[in-house]
């Protein structure tokens, strides 16, 4: 069989009573789109054969992953972090004493997957299988000639679990104050803040008093850098994270009682210690203490109030119904600037979405379908509901 490639027309023989050899070699020249040379074809077709190339033994995968990880360079410190935390845990675990060239879709991928979504969410699963696409990826051709994580040629996907979208959790603006009232300080500047500016936990607590303008023309505040996992300060999400959010009165005259007493290059949001804030003990002993709070009603305790977990049940207005994260305070956010009327492009600016489809795929079920005007023109197309007249 001959194909074009760079140029030339590579030629292939296997010998023999079956053409088993042969059709495979064809699959595997179309699956890498016709760019092989004829000696990576024996290579991978008939190892054992005299034109296949003699190749030393591929490292193990726990050795090319270190080597992958260390040349890792092109994704935030955060990012890094946690792609080595994936790959040193359950991938090196799992098939770490595996050769790189020797790891099979059927006999090794496969399993993996399968025993992965006993132990993870589909979203972890979807994970661990994207960043060790990466590795293989980078493994050929000088380990490997193929990847064997790519979704096999003919398939619509790679039979990975769907993972299922956490479910978003709006507050109306009762809501949001029965909330904020139930937040004990400091943490209620933050909430009320993520309300009126519809920033990142992290952009909120990596903001310093000098990205606060409080000016005559106009309050802003300038999101320049985000607290990261690991407790250290970095650049934002993405080059479009980096942008300028204008303050409306409320939400400037809050920021200007945080930042007047404060040196330029403070925190606006500190911890109870005075220092940065740490993520996790803020929802964990702020932020879940205040939805809990505001889900119990004084007039329908919880039947069990030795736990502090324990909630009321009743339909009274007067308490939270819903069990919000605090990344849904952003998500409120966009659904009163939709209600005031904003474009889809400026609330793609202001949350500093990298595509306006992500703020169309967000958010895309807030907007209002149909046009209250025409429904009496639709009815008068409609048939009566009591059949024919």
């Amino acid at each position: 069989m001959r194909w074009r490639f760079a140029g030339l027309q590579p030629c292939c023989t296997f010998r023999g009573p079956s053409d088993v050899k042969a059709i495979a070699a064809k699959q595997y020249i179309e699956a890498q789109h016709h760019q092989v040379t004829a000696s990576q074809v024996y290579a991978a077709i008939d190892p054992d054969s005299r034109k296949a190339p003699h190749r030393e033994p591929t490292p193990l995968l726990r050795d090319w992953i270190e080597t992958w990880v260390a040349q890792k360079v092109d994704v935030s410190p955060g990012t890094h972090a946690e792609y080595a935390r994936l790959l040193r845990r359950r991938v090196v675990r799992d098939l770490g004493d595996l050769r790189v060239g020797d790891i099979t879709r059927h006999e090794h991928l496969d399993p993996w997957k399968a025993a992965l979504s006993r132990e993870l969410m589909p979203a972890g699963v979807v994970k661990h299988w994207q960043v060790l696409s990466q590795v293989m990826r980078d493994a050929v051709p000088h380990l490997r000639p193929d990847n064997p994580m790519e979704r096999p040629r003919g398939r619509r996907g790679n039979g990975l679990p769907r993972p299922v979208a956490y479910p978003v959790c709006l507050l109306t603006g009762e809501e949001a104050g029965i909330l904020v009232t139930a937040c004990r300080e400091p943490a209620k500047p933050l909430v009320l803040a993520a309300l009126g500016t519809g920033m990142r936990l992290g952009e909120l607590l990596g903001l310093r008093v000098r990205d606060v303008r409080l000016d005559t023309s106009g309050a802003a505040v300038h999101v320049v850098q985000a607290l990261l996992r690991d407790g250290s300060f970095g650049p934002v999400k993405t080059r479009l994270s980096r942008r300028t959010i204008l303050l409306a009165p409320s939400t400037a005259e809050l920021f200007a009682g945080l930042t007047c007493e404060k040196r330029p290059d403070e925190l606006v949001f500190t911890a109870p210690d005075g220092g940065p804030w740490d993520a996790n003990n803020l929802r964990r002993r702020y932020w879940q203490t205040a939805v809990i709070a505001a889900q119990r009603c004084p007039e329908h305790p919880p039947a069990d109030w030795v736990s502090r977990l324990s909630v009321s049940t009743c339909r009274c207005r007067g308490r939270l119904h819903g069990s919000p994260r605090f990344h849904d305070l952003r998500h409120s956010h966009v659904a009163y600037l939709i209600a005031a009327g904003w474009d889809f492009y400026m609330i793609q600016l202001r949350l500093g979405h990298a595509s306006i489809r992500t703020t169309f795929d967000t958010y895309g079920h807030l907007l209002p379908h149909g046009e209250s005007d025409r429904l009496e023109w639709l009815d008068e197309q409609l048939p009566p509901s009591g059949g024919p007249r």
